[in-house]
């Protein structure tokens, strides 16, 4: 499947990550839409590499876009590895969000997990072009996994269930 920024709501953003050469990968809501799940979704869920460079990359995007993070902690916490997991283990957070706080419907969650991160997603990912441009997505398959692993599931969880395992039941047919 071909991504298309003129449909997609986040396509300015993913073409923004991927002008920078942030290496990130999309799932969540955004990544089971270019699958083919009808559904709207609020935010754009990313897991960047954590490298340091890297990071200083999409923070630097981040500000050049106007997001800022959502809680009172400095964007720089995410160069920190202690930081992040201290994060995880004391706030039990799972995403770092970034907003617009001038658009509440444009916003960044970068997952903080080491289930969710770069390195661990990277085997499970395909690649769509968007203008020119290759973006790693968790596969359709992966996603499912994912997915079905939220407890308790959402109800828009329990609709991505239902397509996304008639749309990996139709692939493999």
């Amino acid at each position: 499947m071909k991504a298309d920024s003129s449909s997609n709501p986040f396509g300015d953003l993913l073409l923004a990550l991927a002008r920078k050469d942030v290496q990130f990968i999309v799932a969540g809501g955004v990544a089971a839409v270019l699958h083919g799940v009808p559904r709207v979704t609020l935010d754009l869920d990313i897991s960047i590499c954590m490298e340091e460079a890297n990071i200083t990359r999409f923070l630097k995007l981040m500000k050049k876009l106007g997001l800022v993070p959502r809680a009172p902690v400095p964007a720089e916490t995410l160069i920190d590895s202690v930081a992040r997991q201290k994060i995880v283990r004391e706030k039990h957070a799972v995403v770092f969000t970034f907003l617009d706080p001038d658009d509440p419907l444009r916003h960044v969650d970068v997952f903080l997990t080491e289930e969710l991160s770069y390195e661990r997603l990277l085997e499970h990912t395909g690649v769509q072009m968007l203008d020119r441009h290759r973006i790693r997505i968790v596969s359709a398959e992966y996603l499912l996994k994912l997915k079905k692993a939220i407890r308790p599931p959402r109800e828009k969880d329990e609709l991505d269930i239902r397509v996304l395992s008639k749309i990996v039941r139709d692939r493999s047919d």
